[in-house]
């Protein structure tokens, strides 16, 4: 609003020096949207290029032993060099635009008062005679106009400040904006409530798991998983369990059916799902924070007595207790801290506090010594005594205690039924001959 006041305050006095305002003031805001849209554009690649150098670093970082032990180190040393070359010459193209935005906004600003004094400098010496009305044009009149003249352009430089600002913000945030965006086929989240959550049944008709862009991941599959049923779900890498398993959790799109206690997936509210759900994986995330906070992460105010239960079932008292801080040992990034056979526990135990309805574990005992995985299995084999239970293994001899038996290949479900039932041939059969030969883990 300032500068309109400024123009109503100057045209009463001088016309032609309002005139000047009102003629040069559109050029600031247009050179500004000029510049701006270019900076935008630079400023989009520039993310990108960090975000690739980022990325890039962080994996090197991550496999820093791997590419000591293979005498790669020279080699990724020059790689990052050239993505740190990259990322320079973007972020310099974006300084220069960013000065030439502020040099252009200058320009016209200090131009514009250029002219005003100008005017009334001519007008002084009787060169120029209009802009005032007919009435002599003062030294008080050339004095308010010219103090006036800075303040009137500042709300238009500040302006283009934050509309640089802006292209930044719009070239930095594209990327997640787009993820955000996405509207994956079948992935649509109603608001019905998972009806009688205290036992979860499963089915799915013809069901296709699709990636958020449409690709059909597996399927078509026809299963039933009824309430209180354990089901093993086994294949070679690749079979598509991982794509079955996120399709089952909410996580991806599908075609077809899929129904949890006679509701449609993607009718479901899914907090009320994901409230049924105790997982276990065999990658354990742990949040940043203490070992209290991630074994409570589902249930933030758990009895003393429930978190103990379910510490010592999944045998994490024996480390958590020689820890010198106990429950409020701090927990880093990826779990650093504890060891990955400890995260592992400390996950089980997570999963014994949700005890939820239908028990998700792809291979829960993967991390841990011989010793630590007889001992969880058993605590997790009495966990889900009463549940519906979904046991994502490549160890063979987790099968025979299971109602039903799963093996997936090439994203189809080949054989389901009870392992002594389809032991007998099929692609189970192969697997359990290369264990008997030991050219696999059993």
């Amino acid at each position: 609003m300032v500068p309109f006041i400024i123009l109503v305050a100057v045209f009463p006095v001088n016309w032609a020096a309002g005139l000047i305002f009102l003629i040069t003031a559109p050029l600031v805001p247009l050179f500004m949207a000029l510049v701006g849209m270019k900076a935008a554009e630079a400023n989009r690649k520039n993310f990108k290029a960090l975000q690739r150098l980022s990325g890039f670093f962080y994996d090197r970082l991550r496999g820093l032993a791997t590419i000591r032990l293979f005498n790669r180190a020279e080699a990724e040393a020059r790689q990052l060099e050239y993505a740190s070359e990259d990322f320079r010459r973007r972020t310099m193209e974006v300084l220069r635009l960013a000065f030439l935005s502020s040099a252009v906004l200058e320009f016209f600003t200090a131009l514009s008062i250029a002219i005003t004094a100008v005017y009334f400098g001519f007008s002084y010496i009787g060169e120029l005679n209009f802009g005032h009305y007919g009435i002599t044009i003062t030294l008080f009149t050339g004095l308010f106009v010219l103090i006036l003249a800075p303040e009137f352009y500042q709300p238009l430089r500040d302006l283009g400040t934050f509309y640089h600002a802006k292209a930044q913000a719009i070239g930095a945030a594209e990327s997640i904006v787009e993820f955000l965006d996405t509207k994956a086929e079948g992935m649509a989240r109603g608001d019905t409530v998972i009806p009688s959550p205290d036992s979860v049944s499963i089915s799915a008709e013809n069901l296709e798991v699709l990636s958020p862009d449409g690709v059909t991941l597996a399927g078509p599959l026809t299963f039933r998983i009824a309430a209180g049923e354990k089901v093993a779900l086994v294949g070679p890498s690749g079979a598509g369990k991982t794509s079955l398993v996120n399709a089952i959790l909410g996580f991806l799109p599908y075609r077809g059916s899929l129904k949890i206690n006679g509701v449609e997936m993607s009718s479901l509210n899914q907090e009320s799902w994901h409230r049924q759900i105790s997982w276990v994986g065999q990658n354990p995330m742990l949040v940043h924070g203490s070992v209290r906070e991630n074994l409570c992460l589902s249930r933030p105010n758990v009895d003393s007595d429930t978190l103990e239960n379910a510490v010592r079932n999944a045998y994490a008292d024996e480390f958590i207790n020689r820890l010198e801080k106990g429950y409020e040992h701090h927990v880093g990034d990826r779990a650093s801290g504890v060891s990955v056979g400890q995260a592992q526990r400390i996950a089980v135990a997570r999963a014994l506090i949700q005890n939820g309805s239908f028990w998700l574990l792809d291979e829960p005992t993967a991390s841990l010594d011989a010793n630590s995985e007889k001992l969880v299995a058993a605590s997790l084999t009495e966990a889900i005594r009463q549940k519906t239970s979904l046991t994502v293994t490549h160890r063979l001899a987790q099968l025979t205690d299971k109602n039903q038996v799963w093996v997936m290949d090439k994203g189809q479900l080949v054989q389901q039924g009870k392992l002594d039932d389809i032991s007998k041939s099929g692609l189970l059969k192969e697997m359990i001959t290369a264990v008997d030969k030991g050219d696999i883990d059993a």
